[in-house]
């Protein structure tokens, strides 16, 4: 048989059990390499190789483990009693108190992410092929675990050399730290704690790794065997000591970072901009960091605050300072006779909290999405925006209601038209423009593809615009309302409210504005076939289009454009291949509107941008990644200024050409002598990663 096919194949001489003997004294320097490697394979772990791989080809990890212990004193490198000569010497009782607190880690680990929402095999494999890791051994008895190994390092009749006996404890206290701040049960008021200590200590490690001496023989494939796996042997997961470092190292920074979301105002628009740029971060967090950000969202002193987490959003959105969302009105009681009408005020108390459950299973889907990485949040966001397009016209059914209450209580002017339903497709459109945008920053589109879906994104922004605007005038009607009633500190937190709204509104404009100039531009190198467009003879530009759209395609009311109004857009002087004559005439003018629309466009996104960082990360609702906020914000105002210098080259090219520009076009690339430099994701050449601009160069 093969042995790559066969656990149970054995090359000549070779035997069924390792013959490494893990009770034999080892060296000092064998325990810091010993312990290196566990680190290593520990960090191929987290990045989703499977214990079988990683860990579990320990030979010392598996004594402990196999066969299964009742308590941890039956943990040890060796099962029944042992003559006191053969009994394991000081340095092999500290690295078996290490692996048990490896051991216990993984245990943490394991349940912190299986607690979440993560995808087998895909993000980390849980697998422990049938070994118990501690799970009901409480915490404590790990650290006593530890601390006894480091007072036994601390023995000063320990015969060892101080820079050794500093690298081991280090490794100890580190080992400790990290087990502290995996504890499942850490309150949430002391979790910024633990981090902070490991980071100090990692210094300690790195130094010192080049005291330790490897011990080929004390992991090995052969455990692979006696591992309740379904699957042949597979090669140990090698991972250099540095990058196992890198691994640990983003590891706790982003547990530290992720500590911060505690501090943050009760507001869901806050948790939505830090759960955003934390899922952006760059190296993609590792699946523990982004379930231990997961489940401070989900805690319950998060969920449970207060107001819920939906109510708050309506509020901020929609129904500043209300009569709807009045604390007074849940304080009513219903008629003991059923048949006389409830109180306006109960109504309208029953209509909130029935629109809030509706929205419940919506909201969960969207918070669990933001949790995710950036790819799969763009796979799972198509999929909640069919929720919430759903939860559209339920929101539709219950404004109905609230209208009709509001009317009967003369209180119709203090409410805007709808505003359940606004708060839901504002919401719903956000999405979209995210999801468009994901998509540039995973090069998910083809560079022929960017004027189309730039168009798109567009589109949607400026009808995000559209309400946004709608709202923002009901915030100054309401306003003044409350002002002319001498209720000025509730006309204040109107007022506060409106400059979020007004950053909502600049933002959408600027993200239209660019979209529509990126559009422009990346139309006019298509037809001086500047971009490459691969042959497709098994695919129609209608079917493509249907493909790109397709998670939009069923939203009421409909978003996608029809094909013919997109491919006049698109294709406003015909065919690529041959375009009529006046775009020739429009491309070689300088003052055509071509170019102007491309120009004012891009004016008016700076102009936009600008306004938002004038506004303030405050009042855009993002004060808890303040300065992750400002890059962002400044990358695309970097974006504005190199489309306005790729749009002045190709035009200053064009102009050059001369009346020869049929010819050009025909030829192409070598004709006009315009190079094109598309910046790749990942390579930091974008200013912002969702706004692709192109870089001309000399052809």
């Amino acid at each position: 048989m093969d042995p790559k096919m066969d656990s149970g194949f054995l090359l000549p001489n070779e035997t069924l059990e390792d013959s490494y003997n893990v009770l034999a004294p080892i060296l000092p320097e064998e325990v810091i390499g010993i312990m290196d490697q566990l680190l290593c394979y520990e960090m191929a772990w987290h990045t989703g190789y499977p214990l079988s791989q990683t860990l579990f080809t320990s030979v010392y990890i598996d004594k402990l483990l196999w066969p299964e212990p009742k308590t941890v004193e039956e943990a040890q490198f060796y099962r029944g009693d042992l003559p006191a000569g053969r009994r394991p010497g000081v340095l092999l009782e500290v690295l078996r108190a290490y692996c048990l607190a490896l051991v216990k880690c993984c245990d943490f680990v394991i349940a912190k992410i299986t607690g979440r929402d993560y995808f087998e095999e895909e993000d980390f494999c849980t697998h422990t092929y049938n070994r118990v890791l501690f799970v009901q051994v409480p915490l404590d008895v790990f650290l006593r675990e530890l601390d006894a190994a480091v007072e036994r390092m601390e023995d000063t009749d320990l015969e060892m050399s101080s820079s050794l006996r500093k690298a081991i404890i280090s490794r100890l206290d580190f080992r400790r730290d990290f087990l502290r701040a995996l504890d499942l049960d850490c309150p949430l008021e002391h979790l910024s704690n633990y981090w902070p200590p490991i980071l100090s200590n990692l210094t300690s490690i790195f130094t010192t790794q080049q005291l330790g001496k490897t011990v080929p023989g004390s992991f090995s494939t052969k455990i692979q065997r006696r591992l309740a796996s379904t699957v042949p042997p597979r090669p140990i997961v090698e991972l250099e000591f540095k990058d196992a470092f890198e691994k640990l190292k983003q590891l706790c920074i982003d547990c530290e970072e992720a500590t911060r979301f505690t501090s943050l105002e009760p507001d869901p628009l806050e948790y939505q901009s830090f759960l955003l740029v934390f899922a952006s971060r760059a190296p993609t967090p590792l699946p523990y960091s982004r379930s231990y950000l997961a489940t401070l969202l989900f805690h319950p002193q998060i969920l449970n605050a207060t107001s819920s987490l939906p109510l708050t959003d309506v509020r901020t959105l929609v129904l500043p300072c209300s009569t709807i969302l009045s604390p007074a009105n849940w304080s009513f009681s219903p008629p003991r006779n059923p048949l006389l009408p409830k109180p306006p005020r109960l109504q309208l108390a029953l209509l909130v909290d029935e629109f809030i459950e509706r929205t419940g299973q919506p909201y969960l889907d969207f918070w669990t999405a933001l949790g995710q990485n950036t790819c799969r949040l763009r796979r799972m966001l198509t999929h909640v925006i069919g929720g919430w397009d759903q939860l559209q016209t339920d929101a539709s059914i219950v404004d109905a209601d609230l209208m009709r209450v509001v009317t009967e209580m003369g209180m119709r002017d203090e409410v805007m038209d709808s505003p359940l339903t606004v708060w839901v497709y504002q919401k719903k459109l956000w999405m979209i423009e995210k999801c468009v945008l994901l998509g540039f920053e995973q090069d998910i589109y083809l560079p022929d593809e960017y004027g189309g879906m730039y168009h798109f994104l567009s589109l949607i922004s400026g009808r995000r615009k559209v309400v946004l605007e709608a709202i923002s005038a009901h915030f100054v009607t309401r306003a003044r309302q409350l002002q002319h009633a001498d209720q000025l500190p509730e006309a204040a937190d109107v007022e506060d409210g409106a400059q979020h709204i007004a950053s909502l509104i600049s933002e959408a404009d600027g993200v239209s504005s660019l979209g529509a100039a990126l559009a422009s531009f990346y139309t006019v190198l298509l037809y001086l076939k500047v971009l490459p467009r691969p042959a497709r003879p098994f695919s129609s530009q209608e079917l493509r289009f249907e493909l790109r759209m397709k998670p939009f395609l069923a939203l009421q009311p409909p978003e996608v454009p029809p094909f013919k109004d997109w491919l006049d857009k698109v294709q406003p002087y015909g065919p690529y291949e041959l375009p009529s004559p006046s775009f020739l005439a429009d491309v070689q003018n300088a003052d055509s509107q071509l170019w102007s629309n491309m120009d004012a466009n891009i004016k008016r996104a700076k102009e936009a941008f600008s306004a938002v960082m004038k506004i303030g990360a405050t009042n855009a609702k993002c004060g808890g990644v303040k300065e992750a906020w400002a890059r962002d914000v400044k990358g695309v105002l970097a974006s504005c200024v190199a489309l306005g210098i790729a749009v002045a080259g190709v035009r200053s090219r064009v102009a050059r050409s001369g009346g020869g520009i049929k010819m050009e076009v025909e030829m192409g690339v070598q004709g006009l002598g315009i190079g094109i430099e598309i910046p790749l994701m990942g390579t930091a050449k974008r200013y912002a990663e969702g706004w692709v601009v192109a870089k001309v160069v000399k052809g």
